[in-house]
């Protein structure tokens, strides 16, 4: 992409961000550019090393939903994300099988099946184990007056989550959780070996612990999807064992950014963060403006099967189309105010579980559920919490994928007794 026009003070030029380098978002989201573009190429076309045609960014809302809704000509296969140079080991490797990679019939069937498990009771039914992991994590944090708020607080419910959904026994959850880090953590540090090797792991543990669940079945994850069954057809136990490491990472690494980046906002606006202690019965109405206004998962691409035709753009079959949802949950054309964090703000129609479709997160309702539990503990139990330092120099997640901070400190002056 070649332009002179000036971007957030500086030119856009042939230096302009590249979406997919996940060096551009190491000090956050480029909501300045992703306004240029909207404003100025809504559906703007990038180079990329991997792709021959490069790929087109969709950065509108009206222009996200229409290509994330019309299934028929935008697919997910080979996979949605976007390659980020390191495809072939945690993202690219084996991602075709993953569930978010089908398309109709087969997503539909696969859905189906998996949406056994993710029955509305069997979310609720979760509530008081919640609560109780919840204050836990908290009550760790007993005589100290701060801690990483990613990795001492915001990690640890969604994880558990996960573990005592599936049924992974308490003995080995500090296995499966660093398997989880090494595959799904985004930290440079990690080779792409150790990543390989960390997932060959936790793909055998997942088959050991299918295999346990055939002999003795029980009142987990694990069990309800074998012996799940929609016209005569059931899951594999290869497709279960992809089905639990995806799970692991959408339900852990986007949980945990939006409780981190989502305190980080409340904190930066002491007074939408006073209105919310006083007004508890609003939090479900609150997380909906936290997920458009932070928006964990930046973006997934889809791949239209036929020429079409998108914001006044010929795009051709087979090129990639990314849909920007960090953008379009910023688009003055959708919401008044966009870059200010109000949270009484309804309707609300952000994206950031996806922009509807068939591929809309699964996860949704239990992301919430967790969302609202842990702000509800933070606001309640901490006095004087603070972030220590400046934000913006925080060192982030490497990915080009999930928005959110490798660290945060912050400080409290005491810490209240779970009620």
């Amino acid at each position: 992409m070649t332009t002179t026009t000036d971007v957030g003070g500086t030119a856009a030029t042939d230096a302009a961000p590249s979406l997919h380098d996940p060096r551009t978002y190491d000090h956050g989201v480029p909501y300045e550019y992703y306004r240029w573009l909207r404003d100025n190429d809504p559906v703007s076309h990038h180079d990329h090393p991997a792709y021959p045609g490069g790929y087109w960014a969709v950065t509108r809302h009206d222009d996200v939903q229409r290509v994330s809704r019309d299934s028929v000509t935008f697919h997910n296969a080979p996979d949605p994300f976007l390659d980020d140079g390191r495809m072939g080991d945690a993202e690219g490797g084996g991602s075709s099988e993953l569930l978010i990679s089908k398309d109709a019939p087969e997503h539909i069937k696969l859905r189906k099946l998996v949406n056994k498990g993710f029955t509305p009771r069997r979310v609720a039914d979760l509530s008081d184990r919640l609560r109780e992991r919840t204050d836990a994590i908290i009550d760790d944090l007993a005589g100290r007056d701060g801690c990483d708020l990613v990795h001492d607080l915001a990690l640890w419910l969604p994880l558990h989550v996960i573990a005592d959904m599936v049924g992974v026994p308490e003995q080995d959850r500090a296995m499966v959780f660093d398997w989880t880090e090494r595959t799904f953590g985004f930290d440079p540090a990690v080779t792409a070996e150790q990543r390989t090797q960390a997932m060959t792991e936790m793909f055998m543990y997942a088959d050991d612990l299918a295999s346990q669940r055939e002999r003795e079945p029980r009142d987990d994850l694990m069990s309800v999807l074998l012996a799940a069954e929609v016209d005569g057809e059931k899951l594999t136990k290869f497709q279960i064992e992809v089905f639990f490491m995806l799970l692991q990472n959408a339900g852990s690494e986007t949980t945990r950014n939006l409780i981190t980046t989502g305190t980080l906002a409340l904190l930066q606006d002491p007074e939408q963060l006073e209105w919310l202690r006083g007004n508890l019965d609003q939090l479900p109405t609150a997380i909906e403006e936290l997920l458009r206004f932070v928006t964990p998962v930046v973006h997934f691409t889809r791949t239209p099967v036929t020429d079409v035709e998108l914001g006044g753009r010929s795009i051709s079959a087979g090129e990639r189309v990314l849909m920007v949802y960090a953008s379009a949950n910023r688009d003055e054309r959708a919401f008044a105010e966009p870059d200010r964090l109000d949270l009484t703000r309804d309707p609300n129609d952000h994206v950031a579980f996806g922009a509807g479709g068939p591929h809309f997160c699964l996860g949704a309702s239990l992301a919430r559920l967790e969302a609202r539990i842990m702000f509800e503990a933070i606001l309640t139990r901490f006095e004087g919490l603070e972030v220590v330092g400046d934000p913006a120099t925080f060192p982030r997640v490497n990915s080009n994928l999930i928005d959110g901070f490798a660290e945060l400190p912050i400080t409290w002056s005491a810490i209240r007794p779970a009620h």
